[in-house]
């Protein structure tokens, strides 16, 4: 409304009041404004500052964490010169070696086949109930029963598949014409797990035995061996075997002495080589180079007043920070492990250095010869022989682990980056707060001058109002004395 007025009064003195109450609050308010947006806008930029740090040094965590622990040193390649006899697998507690397997026979499981019958559905005992007895190695297992009308080959199968007692159930179809199903039941593999299923039900028998139970009989390494089983786990630390057919054999010719001659078949062991994956773990070495250089390049961008990357080159320019994080990252390099061994120390004893101006180099020639011939030695280094120890455990845990221990310090949510970001979030939100106080200042101010040039209008009208009066009231005089 006072605006409105001003535009109509400003007839009055024929000035442009509210452009001239508009500048006289902009005179005041820009500077402080610009001010106050300018201390916004460098603190944002300092906190996309620390954001980018955290983020390089969350990757370097990630490749420190790739070599803290045993098991990350683990990585074995498998050569099998007879994939189609024997399967191997390994853990972490696999150790390089070679193992010679010979395969002679396979573990076998007792298998029998019942009667004929026309279907699966076909009434065994005409809807009534009866029991399957069970005996393993001559001893009574106990009896598998079907309820009244659960009398099928059907409803058979079932009862003894959900019977757990080691045996294994199914309908096959001969292609006979009149009765083309029979039960097929396999037990265990194993020489003492013979089996018998009888019933006193006529046409419900197992009589005819179409496999013999047996152990396997194999060789590992010179040791004869006949498992009841067709896997051996963990024969040799982290190191399983599966047989799966008998390993291959060569023929020749034998003679005797009276000149007979005789075919002679000998076995031919896999040959199962385990060998040290080096170059798996070289490629974790170079992802921590990685991960470090770029760490400390981005320490050099935002400390860099004349750095042109957007967002965040130059926000911590001067910030002792940065300067903090980069000597903990040194740190990390030239401290020697808590866990030394053979003669290793540090991790430059593994051909991993840090040059004048942070950059980390590696020798991968020096890491390759210590790792071939300290294997053990580099790895007690690094992990401190330890596995899935926390950050905040307090026991040996090699270099790598000890890395880890300095960034999660660095990293949490109480560390210094995290408290100078809440610090930082606090000014920002208090610079809104002097801003919003600002424009209500500027409101009032904009009211005050308003108010003013309204009464200075009202008052020049009144004088113009009274001068035009009083010349009317003289040029009314100076007429009528004029007429006399």
């Amino acid at each position: 409304m006072a605006t409105d007025a001003i535009s109509v009064l400003g007839a009055g003195s024929g000035m442009d009041v509210k452009a001239l109450t508009t500048s006289l609050v902009d005179a005041e308010r820009v500077p402080r404004k610009d001010a106050i947006d300018k201390k916004i806008t460098k603190s944002e930029s300092a906190i996309s500052g620390y954001g980018a740090i955290k983020f390089v040094l969350d990757s370097l965590n990630t490749a420190f964490s790739d070599l803290k622990d045993q098991s990350d040193f683990s990585s074995l390649t498998t050569k099998n010169s007879q994939t189609n006899s024997v399967s191997v697998t390994t853990t972490s507690l696999a150790s390089a070696a070679n193992h010679q397997v010979t395969v002679t026979s396979l573990a076998k499981a007792d298998s029998w086949i019942s009667d004929s019958f026309a279907s699966p559905t076909t009434s065994l005992n005409g809807g009534s109930s009866f029991s399957l007895r069970l005996t393993v190695n001559g001893v009574s297992q106990g009896d598998i029963s079907l309820a009244p009308d659960k009398d099928t080959p059907e409803a058979l199968v079932a009862a003894i598949n959900s019977a757990n007692k080691g045996l294994t159930a199914q309908i096959v179809s001969t292609g006979d014409a009149a009765a083309p199903y029979k039960i097929m039941v396999t037990g265990k593999t194993g020489a003492n797990q013979g089996f018998t299923l009888t019933s006193a039900t006529p046409g419900v028998n197992f009589g005819t035995q179409i496999q013999t139970c047996a152990n396997a009989v194999v060789n590992i390494d010179g040791l004869n061996l006949t498992p009841t089983s067709n896997k051996l786990e963990n024969f040799f630390p982290g190191v399983s075997f599966e047989f799966l057919a008998p390993t291959a054999s060569v023929s020749t010719t034998s003679v005797d002495g009276t000149g007979a001659t005789t075919m002679v078949s000998t076995p031919v062991p896999a040959n199962i080589n385990l060998i040290r994956d080096t170059p798996a773990i070289r490629t974790k070495v170079e992802a921590l180079v990685k991960a470090y250089n770029d760490a400390n390049s981005m320490l050099t961008t935002v400390y860099d007043p004349k750095s042109t990357v957007e967002t965040y080159g130059g926000s911590l320019a001067g910030d002792s920070i940065v300067n903090t994080v980069r000597t903990m990252m040194r740190e990390m390099v030239f401290t020697d492990s808590d866990s030394p061994a053979g003669g290793l120390t540090n991790m430059r004893d593994l051909g991993i250095s840090v040059d004048k101006v942070g950059t980390m180099t590696f020798d991968r020639a020096k890491f390759d010869t210590v790792l071939t011939g300290q294997f053990d030695n580099v790895v007690t280094l690094l992990t401190g022989n330890t596995e899935g120890l926390s950050a905040y455990s307090t026991q040996n845990a090699g270099a790598a682990g000890g890395a880890i221990r300095k960034l999660s310090t660095l990293l949490s949510s109480t560390g210094i980056l995290s408290n100078q970001t809440t610090s930082i979030n606090k000014r920002i939100s208090d610079y809104k707060k002097e801003l919003t106080k600002l424009e209500d200042r500027m409101t009032q101010l904009k009211e005050r001058y308003t108010n003013q040039f309204a009464a200075m209008e009202s008052i020049v009208g009144q004088s113009k109002s009274l001068k035009s009066t009083l010349s009317s009231t003289f040029d009314g005089m100076m007429a009528s004395y004029t007429n006399k």
